[in-house]
């Protein structure tokens, strides 16, 4: 069970990372924020590709790695802009909803049904996410429903989670065709080269001062600790798994809300994001042995 401590780093990396994106943006334009947190976890994964060298290359990493670089444009984006504009446990919480977006392609495509431990996961990630709003169920019983749609931060976190379901399969292909240090320094090199348009166009309409530096540096600390160790904790058990603890650390987010954001509701906020890690584990039990 040595992949358990490490797995929680993940969870702990997860929300740090999400806590602290949330606090820079805002201090620093949308674009900034995103190209920093995936662009400067460079030289940490680039140390660590240091130390192990240089793993034999398969010929299908370059069509999955540049797939998910792109798609990561996009969702980082996104997922720094929700950030930007609503609370915390309003936001990561909605991460969860990837695995339930992974199982569409196989409905449509391969006609796989969930099973019946699979749909429980499901019913409890949505039931979370109706818990998350349930202040407002004086307005009805749909009024919770409404307020993920009007919630734009809620909104657009559905949407990362949609890209990330795409984007989770060609991470894992382009994973085992290197090795993790060395995907997640092409990652981060390649995402920040291709992102420098949208990086001079954020710091245009929106300065950066010098104190902001070193905290763009110590958000892709938090990022790297988070990649590199649920990286490390796959190697040694499931993928599933370790998903299945990092989406707790949605629970750690609803948290750092409240103490650092001074974010309200926190008993109804973190029954949902509860919810929602017990049903991301559920469903990550689905495709265990």
């Amino acid at each position: 069970m040595t992949w358990v401590p490490i797995a929680i780093v993940t969870a702990v990396g997860f929300a740090a990372t999400g806590s602290y994106a949330k606090a820079l943006s805002g201090r620093a334009h949308v674009y900034v924020v995103a190209w920093g947190l995936i662009t400067l976890s460079l030289p940490w994964s680039a140390l660590l590709l240091f130390r192990q060298g240089m793993p034999a290359v398969e010929p299908e990493f370059l069509r999955a790695a540049m797939i998910s670089v792109v798609v990561n444009m996009i969702g980082v984006t996104l997922q720094v802009k929700a950030l930007s504009i609503s609370p915390l446990s309003l936001t990561m919480p909605f991460l969860a909803f990837t695995p339930l977006f992974m199982l569409i392609p196989s409905w449509i495509v391969l006609k796989e049904a969930p099973s019946a431990l699979g749909l429980v996961g499901i019913l409890l990630i949505v039931a979370g996410g109706y818990a998350i709003h349930i202040d407002k169920i004086r307005g009805g019983f749909l009024a919770p429903v409404k307020a993920i749609v009007s919630e734009r931060g809620s909104l657009l976190m559905l949407v990362v989670a949609a890209l990330w379901s795409i984007s989770a399969v060609h991470d894992k292909v382009a994973t085992m065709a290197s090795s993790p240090s060395y995907y997640t320094t092409f990652f981060s090199l390649v995402f920040g080269l291709l992102y420098v348009p949208f990086l001079i166009f954020g710091l245009r309409k929106q300065p950066l001062g010098r104190a902001m530096v070193p905290r763009l540096f110590l958000l892709g600390l938090f990022a790297a600790v988070m990649i590199l160790s649920q990286f490390t904790a796959i190697e040694l058990t499931m993928a599933s798994y370790v998903i299945a603890v990092k989406r707790a650390g949605m629970v750690l987010s609803v948290v750092f809300g409240y103490f650092f954001f001074k974010e309200k509701h926190l008993r109804a906020r973190l029954t949902g994001a509860m919810l929602m890690a017990t049903g991301v584990v559920v469903l990550s039990l689905q495709g265990s042995p």
